[in-house]
């Protein structure tokens, strides 16, 4: 497995996660999303084919909505984890405290930060489904978003977006180069209490197996639903497309229920299954967080 070094480290963005939270201004609710790929460390065929655990995709679309000027959201994540099972491979993840700020600027743009501060990966690799664990500070994504219409409860909503993901330990279970990517999210409400979201992505990521890059597809479509003041629902299909050859078409179905244990606690817990490959995978997902 390639190893790069990383002189890159996220001391700044966490300060600015600081500084963000202390700045005098209103919140507003979390968009909840989570979607991202773990890696470099990926489950591997015993012929050699790289797989990617479906719930590295679960809550991939990004939110359509842009905070107003001088708002505030943050949510911080306590602990959470998944497990998959991707033929006779087995997968697992463990992450604490992972933070995210988002902070509306005016004239429809929002920057937001996602610092991840320990994470760990235990994947199966070879005929022998031998396990490779890393672990230590993941990475942080910087995010700036732009909106493209407003639609609220009357009508769809859809911004532009652009994300950094900044590599953490040199040896952590994050990407060891710099990745970025576009994306473009639209929502049309279904109702007061539902959302049909569908978003395309872009990204620029290192290949699996050797030091090159290539461009990666995704498009997702996700149905959400509010059923009362503390209690979600959703559901999602993701696709993604990679420009490595090393790398197989991945499809994802992913669902979960979020509930507010307390005013601000919140539990997350979700099940997704998938294919890549031509191999089956099936896993859980689940996180605890604190949110306004």
């Amino acid at each position: 497995m390639p190893r790069r070094v990383n002189a890159i480290r996220t001391f700044p963005v966490f300060a600015m996660l600081v500084i963000a939270l202390l700045s005098p201004c209103a919140c507003a609710a979390s968009s909840g999303k989570r979607g991202g790929r773990h890696g470099p460390a990926l489950p591997t065929l015993p012929d050699g084919t790289p797989v990617e655990p479906s719930t590295y995709r679960a809550e991939t679309t990004e939110s359509a909505e842009i905070l107003g000027s001088g708002i505030l959201d943050w949510e911080l994540d306590l602990v959470g984890g998944s497990v998959d099972r991707i033929g006779a491979l087995r997968a697992s993840t463990l992450e604490w405290l992972q933070g995210e700020v988002r902070r509306g600027f005016g004239d429809g743009f929002e920057l937001s930060a996602r610092a991840e501060s320990w994470n760990q990966t235990v994947v199966g690799q070879g005929a022998s489904a031998q396990n490779v664990v890393e672990s230590g500070t993941g990475t942080t994504t910087v995010t700036l978003r732009r909106r493209l219409r407003a639609g609220g409860i009357s009508g769809p909503s859809a911004c532009a977006g652009f994300h950094v993901r900044i590599p953490g330990a040199a040896n952590g279970p994050g990407p060891r180069v710099v990745e970025a990517g576009l994306f473009v999210p639209i929502s049309f409400p279904l109702g007061r209490q539902s959302r049909l979201a569908a978003m395309v992505e872009g990204d620029v990521i290192p290949d699996a197996l050797d030091s090159g890059r290539h461009v990666e597809g995704i498009s997702s479509l996700e149905l959400t639903r509010e059923i009362d003041g503390r209690l979600s629902a959703r559901c999602e299909a993701v696709s993604v497309w990679n420009g490595d050859a090393g790398r197989p078409w991945l499809g994802t179905v992913n669902a979960g229920v979020s509930f507010d244990l307390l005013s601000h606690i919140g539990i997350t817990m979700g099940a997704s299954a998938g294919n890549s490959g031509g191999v089956n995978d099936l896993g859980g997902f689940g996180r605890l967080s604190v949110h306004p």
